[in-house]
């Protein structure tokens, strides 16, 4: 089944489900879980969702960062499709459309497991290790030329 990649708008139920699959992936495991704060400052991201079918199976979020920059944040793929290059196009994804708003550069926080997945697509780390929602991470940056 194809996959397809679609911007997806704040407050709706495919957002909610975008929501529902970053906590599972993402906050659960860590005893975490999103306040509603949190989730109102993204009424001005831009939301991505990977689909199969009707099924949202990955989502990352891009946040306004700069004039030229977007920050990169919460890329989930569900357990049941990883391994199948879902990241990847989600990245691929994201990048496009950061061009398209005229950013040319993506930062992000990358979990120090995810590293090696996003120095494949061309980002470099920049800085020391730290520790965000409490495991360490590493700020990475790519150009988009």
């Amino acid at each position: 089944m194809p996959l397809a990649v679609r911007r997806i708008a704040h407050s709706t139920p495919d957002y909610d489900a975008m929501v529902a699959l970053r906590r599972a992936i993402l906050r659960t495991p860590l005893g975490l879980d999103f306040t509603a704060e949190q989730l109102t400052t993204e009424a001005g991201d831009i939301h991505l969702a990977a689909f199969a079918g009707e099924d949202l199976i990955g989502t990352v979020v891009l946040t306004p960062y700069k004039a030229d920059t977007f920050k990169l944040r919460q890329m989930a793929v569900a357990d049941s499709h990883r391994g199948q290059s879902i990241g990847a196009q989600l990245l691929t994804a994201a990048e496009e459309t950061a061009r398209t708003e005229g950013a040319t550069r993506i930062i992000l926080a990358a979990r120090v497991t995810a590293r090696d997945f996003y120095a494949r697509h061309g980002y470099i780390v920049e800085g020391d290790e730290y520790t965000e929602v409490t495991i360490p991470h590493v700020t990475m940056a790519k150009l988009l030329v």
